[in-house]
């Protein structure tokens, strides 16, 4: 019939029903898989294997899968794509078991269908990307060129791995505190924002901090979403400095992309790694610039922490690399020094640091002293400022020379003890306490009157809404000096006391008052909690993904995808469909093109008969897509 040409040289332009077909197969591992290695952009939208399938054949996710696959499984697709029946076979495909390999592959990340069906939008997404890089189908089937590259024949000297790592370590404990002390700006795309990571780097005398935020993020020592140091930082710092470099050498490794460490299964101690990155490009054609860009950060900071020294693979790097470090028998000793007994205070402020400390030590130290050089050995400096901030954190003099004493072997020298006797006289000259009546909760007492008038005019106060006390009827030259040395409030005293601190003052509470929390962890020694209302980006999608895939597995327990669903989709398509149907008994099958759907019937053009049919849709035992 003349009305049945047209269809019958259509062809199919969606490959939604062949992916839908594969991801209803898919186990829950299966499922989680796909989904993990693929990018849905609304996971809220999908219910079924249908809304999964549309999702991942939008162009963003195909490219996405496509920039990241080796050159063999490229191969594998194209020769799908100009069809295997028709060329001869690839040299990067004669092994039977690397096609085979290459399939499952591809299947797993959705880029074929069921049966291995090709995808249309996976084909064309696949040309773009070709054309863009100036490749073709047989520069992807004759393979790889060979590698040029030379590897060292003897292996490098990697033992001095342990400086770098013990300074690294070092400096990422820094920052962990600098993050309980106040934690990191963010800036719009989730990056720490670069005025903290400034200031961090001038006052801790730490480098390209940036570096070290991300893998402590990476680490999950501190919240992705909101720059605090995590309930797991908190622990790490009390950790000895193997723990602590076994949990920084694997957040390492998991930032260097995937692709790139699947070639290094052959790296071995003292081998190369510049090689292996040279490679890249020629096994990952597709590759992107933030890819690149990925492996770049992460040798880097491999090269920052001791997983390779000069470029070349350390025996712990190696041990990182393959997940031994804790596997008896075959992770290497560590060999950090051992703690060391103390340290030495110099006239001048400074402070010298002959080994690494045991942790405890390490947090006092940190209470009084800023670093200017951290290594195996560090050396930093006691200044007014250092024990201003010690004291604005609750410690008086007494335990600030408590603490001093049971670290320095050399005792306290003359200058550090006087400096720290005239900041404890002006410690706590404002001393903040409730005092409950009808108009005031808060008094506050200043041991100067000048002191009481700064804090009057300062705006950074006036939320305080500090009032000066009423005039009293009375001759009492007492009274008259304690009101002059007066300032009340009508907000708790804890607030006050917490506000006057953040400012800088030297308060103190009255009769063991504290600080109120907002801000004030710092000052009492307490650890800011994780942020359990506020689950970090990855938590977010990672509850997302779950909850995807509930809805795919749950929606496939209930029966075949809905039967309207799949027609409509083959209408819009103009898909030829092998329909079974059961009327009154009788099973048959028929080859059909569906052209439109109404009343619970479907009318189609069956192409082998060259008739018009309509079946109702209840009738309709089973659909598969045709090519």
């Amino acid at each position: 019939m003349p009305a049945a040409e047209p269809t019958s040289q259509a062809r199919p332009v969606s490959g939604t029903l062949a992916l839908s077909s594969l991801i209803a197969s898919l186990d829950r591992a299966g499922l989680e898989s796909l989904v993990r290695s693929r990018r849905v952009a609304v996971p809220a939208s999908v219910h079924d294997s249908l809304d999964l399938a549309s999702e991942l054949l939008k162009p963003e996710s195909i490219s996405q899968a496509l920039t990241l696959l080796p050159r063999v499984q490229l191969a594998r697709l194209a020769r799908a794509r100009e069809g295997a029946a028709s060329r001869e076979p690839s040299p990067i495909l004669t092994d039977g078991a690397a096609d085979a390999a290459a399939g499952n592959h591809l299947r797993a990340r959705g880029l074929l269908g069921a049966g291995d069906a090709e995808l249309p939008e996976v084909t064309a997404a696949l040309d773009a990307l070709l054309a863009a890089r100036g490749l073709t189908v047989d520069a992807l089937l004759a393979g790889a060129p060979a590698d040029a590259q030379g590897t060292d024949a003897d292996a490098a000297d990697t033992s001095s791995w342990f400086a770098a790592a013990l300074a690294a370590t070092g400096q990422a404990a820094w920052l962990l505190r600098e993050l309980e002390r106040t934690p990191a700006k963010l800036n719009r795309n989730g990056d720490v924002a670069s005025a903290w990571l400034r200031t961090a780097e001038d006052r801790l005398a730490i480098p390209h901090a940036g570096e070290l935020i991300v893998l402590l993020r990476e680490a999950g020592l501190a919240h992705a979403s909101d720059g605090l140091c995590s309930s797991a930082g908190g622990d790490w710092l009390a950790a000895s400095h193997d723990d602590r470099w076994i949990a920084l050498a694997r957040a390492a490794v998991e930032l260097m992309p995937g692709e790139l460490r699947g070639l290094l299964v052959g790296a071995t101690a003292g081998s190369p790694l510049a090689p292996h990155v040279a490679e890249f490009p020629a096994q990952f054609p597709l590759a992107t610039e933030p890819t690149f860009a990925a492996i770049d950060r992460a040798a880097a900071l491999w090269e920052r922490i001791g997983l390779t020294v000069a470029g070349h693979f350390s025996d712990v790097g190696i041990a990182a690399l393959r997940g031994t470090l804790r596997v008896p028998g075959q992770a290497p000793r560590l060999g950090f020094p051992d703690p060391a007994p103390g340290i030495y205070i110099q006239p001048d402020l400074s402070v010298v640091v002959p080994g690494p400390l045991g942790a405890s030590d390490e947090a006092a130290l940190a209470a009084i002293a800023l670093p200017e050089q951290l290594g195996v050995a560090s050396t930093l400096r006691i200044s007014e400022g250092t024990l201003s901030d010690a004291f604005h954190r609750g410690l008086d003099g007494a335990a600030i020379r408590k603490l001093i004493s049971g670290l320095a072997l050399t005792g306290i020298p003359q200058p550090v003890d006087y400096l720290i006797t005239a900041l404890s006289e002006r410690a706590g000259s404002i001393v903040v306490g409730p005092y409950l009546n009808e108009q005031w909760r808060t008094r506050v007492e200043f041991a100067r009157p000048e002191l009481r008038s700064t804090v009057l005019v300062d705006r950074r106060l006036a939320h305080l809404q500090l009032h000066e006390p009423d005039p009293q009827p009375t001759d009492s030259f007492e009274a008259l000096t304690t009101d002059a040395a007066v300032l009340y409030s009508r907000l708790r005293a804890d607030h006050v006391l917490a506000a006057l601190l953040d400012a800088r003052y030297p308060a103190r509470g009255a009769n063991g008052l504290v600080a109120a929390s907002e801000g004030r962890e710092r000052a009492t020694g307490a650890r800011m909690p994780a942020q359990a209302t506020t689950p970090d980006a990855s938590e977010r999608r990672a509850s997302a993904t779950e909850a995807l895939v509930e809805r795919v597995l749950e929606s496939a327990s209930d029966g075949p995808t809905d039967t309207s669903r799949l027609i409509t989709l083959a209408i819009r398509d103009r898909t030829r469909l092998g329909v079974s149907v059961e009327i009154r008994g009788e099973a048959r099958t028929f080859t059909i093109v569906p052209v439109s759907l109404a009343g619970g019937r479907m009318r189609a053009l069956d192409e082998t008969a060259g008739v018009e049919r309509t079946l109702p849709l209840d009738a309709i035992t089973a659909i598969t897509q045709l090519p």
